[in-house]
């Protein structure tokens, strides 16, 4: 499709206009300026005309040569057979026709060189008027010729008419300068808007900088650079909600797999136990048990990730849910010389929550604690309770997450591990935000601490809102 140029759209009607205007304002000041400059000279010249027909000495060609210099007008003095009896110019007065037929000047007709008739002499052509009155000291029927060249009256009009015209010209090159300068850049601008809004068409979602100064230009970079930030996030979410329904269903069709074999072999356990007569003494087999009982909770899980299954909130002191959690983590975290640390208040917590889902979540973050602080390392649980909300935040003084994956770290199957899958976090969020809390993590004075975060219900105990802040359990 073809079109003009913004810059010639608004280019040619501002020229033309200020063309025209000062086209029409330089004439009108040059006729004024002019018709002013005209009058006065035909004013001087009647005077000088004046003069002479009143004057009482005689009209020689000193007198007419001095008159000459006063008006610009040549004058020729004749008698009445046409002899020339003497002229501002000699040269001119033999030069002029004896039989001329040039009108009588009368002041009211001759008030503009238009109203003067003209006489061609020598190849020049001069305004002419004739004095027929008696002239003193001259012979009867003598006249005294008035001659202007008219080259003079054109040579005044472009005297006059210069200066405007330059200044008009100037006017409208300034004018179709500026015009041109201010046509580009605000076509420079629209294309720049017209290339970023091709790149977000094709899915580039990059800013552009904005430009100094407030105009309508600047507000629609500004909009064009907002309506990116939110077709960004909008992907980003999209993105993310395709991952996470992408895992809902991995995690259901697992969970209904792995439910029915984590059950046989835990029964297969329990009845192995019970055949070989376990004492008290042998914790080995209960310990298999409780980390199975932990794996079909765990499945439970997925499987309400995956909203195939609704599991109701319970009453759970999520005290001693974390020190459960860390029970479990410490035979591991001897084996891998990890030191754990506990920190709980000493009277309960009680909170309405899906307890498997929130052990599943609490123990994932604990494993990815022990694996990120290494041998050698530090892990701490810390349950925090105030007025609003309750806090339990897991902690290792490990090198942290790598920092290309900080701003993605929740999403499903991203991981910085060779072996992981990339679901622990996504699961231990989706664990949060169904229980209207959240999952953040952050970065400080050596540590990672990630923090889940349920808001308190308001029908809890009031012992529970009023409990002491964490301390080290012993």
């Amino acid at each position: 499709m073809k079109y003009a140029p913004i810059r010639r759209q608004i280019l040619i009607p501002i020229v033309a206009i200020q063309t025209a205007t000062i086209a029409a304002t330089t004439a009108a000041g040059v006729w004024l300026t002019a018709a002013r400059g005209e009058r006065r000279d035909v004013e001087r010249l009647s005077a000088v005309i004046e003069v002479l027909d009143g004057t009482t000495f005689p009209p020689t060609s000193r007198v007419l040569e001095q008159m000459h210099g006063l008006s610009g007008a040549h004058f020729i003095l004749g008698d009445a057979t046409g002899r020339v009896l003497a002229s501002s110019d000699e040269a001119l007065g033999r030069a002029t026709p004896s039989g001329a037929n040039v009108p009588d000047f009368r002041r009211p007709d001759f008030r503009s060189w238009r109203q003067w008739p003209t006489l061609a002499i020598a190849g020049q052509r001069y305004f002419a008027a004739r004095i027929r009155a008696p002239l003193a000291g001259s012979a009867g029927g003598a006249s005294l010729l008035v001659l202007y060249p008219e080259s003079s009256w054109r040579s005044a009009l472009w005297d006059v008419a210069a200066a405007p015209i330059a200044l008009g010209l100037a006017a409208v090159a300034l004018t179709a300068q500026a015009t041109r300068w201010f046509a580009e850049r605000i076509a420079r601008r629209v294309h720049r808007l017209r290339g970023q809004v091709a790149r977000i068409a094709d899915g580039d979602f990059t800013e552009i900088d904005p430009e100094a100064g407030a105009d309508e230009i600047a507000d629609l970079i500004e909009s064009v650079n907002q309506m990116s930030r939110q077709l960004r996030e909008m992907r980003r979410t999209i993105a993310q909600a395709e991952r996470t329904q992408l895992l809902a269903q991995l995690a259901a069709g697992f969970a209904h797999q792995l439910r029915n074999t984590l059950t046989g072999a835990r029964l297969g356990v329990q009845l192995h136990g019970k055949r070989c007569g376990a004492t008290g003494r042998d914790t080995s087999l209960g310990v298999a048990v409780r980390q199975l009982e932990l794996a079909e909770e765990q499945v439970q899980g997925l499987l309400t990730v995956g909203r195939l299954e609704q599991r109701p909130n319970r009453p759970c002191d999520l005290a001693a849910l974390v020190r459960d959690v860390a029970g479990l983590l410490e035979p591991t975290s001897r084996h891998a010389r990890v030191d754990l640390e506990v920190e709980t208040p000493a009277d309960p917590i009680v909170a309405s929550v899906d307890e498997p889902s929130v052990r599943a979540a609490v123990l994932n973050l604990g494993w990815n604690a022990l694996e990120a602080a290494g041998p050698g390392g530090r892990v701490c649980f810390r349950l925090i309770a105030d007025a609003d909300s309750i806090m339990i935040e897991v902690g290792d003084d490990g090198p942290g997450p790598p920092e290309e994956l900080a701003s993605a770290i929740f999403d499903p199957f991203v991981t910085g591990k060779p072996e992981g899958v990339g679901l622990g976090l996504a699961l231990a969020r989706r664990v949060a935000e169904s229980h209207r809390g959240e999952l953040a993590w952050r970065r400080e004075e050596g540590w990672t601490r990630f923090r889940l975060t349920t808001p308190r219900p308001n029908d809890e105990p009031t012992e529970a809102r009023n409990a002491d802040e964490p301390r080290p359990d012993r």
